[in-house]
């Protein structure tokens, strides 16, 4: 692991590289391991300047929670998207619910739990983003109002491929024209979501500005752990009593496995950035 040492700053590497080094001998390595310290490594770059503690390193170490858990939902909403696709033919889901009941509270757990963890980033996400908005407009922080209109653009685009797709249906060639509207929604997701990133990370915020935030952070964290949990068992079940659920009209099995495989991955990195922001510990 001192390779991975070496992307720390110098100066956080002469202060804790050797009781890092000692730390990691004490514990089994895994791929999780290997993450955190990567980013770690990214947050170190970013916030380090020689000083671990007082008001500056607690707001840098929650600014760096909220992104990591914003960028998680995101991941985590992808798979949660795929996975709603299960009822779609939703009558033929209704007559196998009717013989397997189990089916329909197990789906419906996971769409509450994702409703419940979206509710959660708008009330924990929305005053932090205008926060930064607000500043960045009253201080002309360009290189805030520029990723903010990276992101306006990218919604608006998605808006107007997503009207256009349901306005006009064309005769031929459809899956290359769904196709790339799922490209595009991909492209505009992933910039979206690294636009909005960067606003909050280039942003001074107030330490009582982002304290906040850590119970909705405890919540969205703690839905998209039930929903993962349902997701599995729901999977698991359908494929042992009525595999047939998972031939829809254009996707079969594997996008429901990537589903599950990105709301897991989303949830692994929320609790690394739960971890990373955690008042208590900063504390």
């Amino acid at each position: 692991m001192h390779w991975l040492l070496q992307l720390y700053p110098r100066a956080w590497r002469e202060r804790y590289e050797q009781e890092m080094l000692a730390l990691l001998e004490e514990h089994k390595i895994t791929p999780v391991t290997v993450l955190d310290l990567l980013i770690g490594a990214l947050d170190a770059h970013l916030n380090y300047n020689g000083v671990t503690e007082g008001v500056t390193y607690m707001v840098n170490r929650l600014r760096t929670g909220v992104v990591m858990i914003f960028c998680a939902f995101m991941l985590f909403g992808v798979g949660w998207s795929m996975i709603q696709r299960l009822t779609d033919p939703l009558n033929q889901f209704n007559a196998v619910a009717t013989f397997h009941p189990e089916f329909r509270v197990l789906f419906d757990a996971d769409f509450i739990a994702g409703c419940i963890s979206f509710l959660a980033l708008l009330i924990g996400g929305l005053p932090v983003f205008i926060i930064s908005l607000r500043r960045a407009i009253q201080h002309r922080q360009r290189n805030v109002l520029i990723p903010f209109a990276v992101a306006l653009s990218c919604l608006l685009i998605s808006i107007l491929a997503t009207g256009g797709l349901a306005t006009w249906h064309p005769l031929t060639h459809i899956y290359v024209f769904l196709g790339g509207y799922v490209a595009l929604m991909a492209l505009m997701l992933i910039v979206g979501t690294v636009a909005v990133s960067l606003m909050i990370q280039r942003t001074d915020f107030q330490l009582s500005e982002l304290k906040f935030v850590f119970i909705p952070e405890v919540v969205i964290l703690f839905c998209m752990g039930v929903a993962v949990v349902m997701s599995t068992i729901l999977i698991i079940t359908i494929t042992a009593y009525a595999p047939q659920l998972f031939n829809t009209q254009d996707v079969g099995s594997p996008m429901f496995i990537t589903g599950l495989f990105c709301m897991a991955l989303g949830t692994i990195f929320g609790t690394m950035g739960i971890r990373r922001g955690m008042v208590a510990r900063i504390n």
